[in-house]
């Protein structure tokens, strides 16, 4: 469930931000110490949930309450130093009222509770337990038995099923086929292999309940993989058709970008799929940057954080998105942030490719330092 936090002190909202942390039900999306603030990002952040104190200067709590249940359904838990809001807390249909200091076991009954009134919205994507490849970090196949992986009886057919996906809507050629599958046999024995691997993926496919077409004329293939939902196509095609994110939108931008778990074909090894492999995480990368900047207009510099850091992970040597990061937290006024996020670039780049960062980078790093003691 999507989580906010709000505290007005920073202690309490650390000891919060650390026990919800730990339960696997509960996202947080943002933080807060100021109540009003954190209203004005509700259409941003869409919470699911809550977690509120109550006395809190400027919007306390129970008023921060009645104003969201005005307009949404989102859940709201109160964590709270004092017992006398309990009224006041049941008449905005608080789901509960823990007092502090909040330990797993009261955070653990909330969650129980929250998650009996939790409709989670779902897309194609998550309603389809079976007909359904995730090929971001690995290659599985499910098929018609939901939940059942189709099983391979040799590394071989795996990969031709993969070159098939990739190319898929395509006649596939038999040589095209076995230069790329036994690029090193004699002729006569790559076309012999082919035809046994064939029928060996024909077998496993149909053993998994997989119903699709495979059609040969004149020494070229096609097979039909419409029925089956196929992850990095899904992202893919999600992220050309919105290219703008906005507040309707930017869920399913968020679920749709999770797909990514990996490079394509990452565990499998496929010399052959790099370059498309590459292509699918250039579309990811490209959409993490859009929600961070989105959060950075919307100054959710929490969220912002979040998405930068994922874009570094798989990226490290993504100047930009450092130079951006810690733009952040000099606007957050975080000078230890911006010498980790500056000197873990400078290492990485200096021991992997034995260079400094830009003269840019360089640039901007004095000077968000610069700006920092002068405040």
């Amino acid at each position: 469930m999507r989580t906010i936090i709000i505290d007005d002190e920073r202690p309490s909202l650390e000891l919060l931000k650390r026990i919800i942390s730990k339960n696997e039900n509960l996202e947080i999306v943002g933080e807060f110490m100021d109540g009003q603030e954190a209203l004005e990002q509700m259409d941003i952040l869409l919470p699911d949930v809550v977690f509120a104190d109550i006395e809190m200067p400027y919007l306390n709590g129970i008023d921060f309450a009645a104003r969201i249940k005005e307009k949404d359904d989102t859940q709201v838990v109160f964590v709270t130093a004092y017992e006398h809001y309990a009224l006041e807390a049941f008449e905005v249909n608080a789901v509960n009222y823990i007092m502090k200091p909040i330990t797993m076991e009261s955070l653990n009954i909330t969650v129980k509770r929250l998650l009996k009134y939790y409709k989670p919205p779902k897309n194609l994507w998550e309603q389809r337990k079976k007909n359904k490849i995730l090929s971001l970090g690995g290659l599985q196949i499910y098929g018609e038995k939901e939940g059942e992986l189709v099983k391979w009886p040799t590394l071989k057919t795996k990969e031709l099923f993969a070159y098939f996906l990739c190319e898929r809507d395509r006649e596939l050629d038999k040589w095209q086929l076995c230069d790329i599958l036994w690029p090193d046999a004699v002729p006569e024995k790559a076309i012999h292999s082919l035809h046994s691997t064939m029928n060996r993926m024909k077998s496993a496919l149909k053993a998994g309940g997989i119903k699709t077409t495979i059609q040969c004329n004149k020494g070229k293939y096609f097979i039909d993989l419409q029925s089956l939902l196929w992850d990095a196509e899904e992202m893919i095609i999600y992220l050309n058709s919105n290219q703008e994110i906005t507040s309707k939108n930017i869920l399913t931008f968020e679920k749709v970008l999770n797909l990514y778990q990996g490079e394509l074909f990452e565990s499998e090894g496929y010399i052959w799929a790099i370059e498309q492999s590459e292509k699918i995480k250039r579309n990811y990368l490209e959409g993490r940057k859009k929600l961070a900047e989105y959060y950075m207009v919307c100054k959710n510099y929490y969220q912002a954080e979040k998405h930068f850091e994922k874009i570094i992970k798989i990226e490290p040597t993504n100047e930009d998105s450092v130079v951006r990061l810690m733009w952040l937290y000099c606007l957050t006024g975080n000078k230890m942030q911006i010498i980790y996020c500056y000197k873990r670039l400078e290492e990485y780049l200096r021991k992997e490719l034995h260079i400094d960062p830009k003269d840019s980078t360089k640039k901007f790093y004095r000077e968000f330092l610069t700006n920092l003691q002068k405040l």
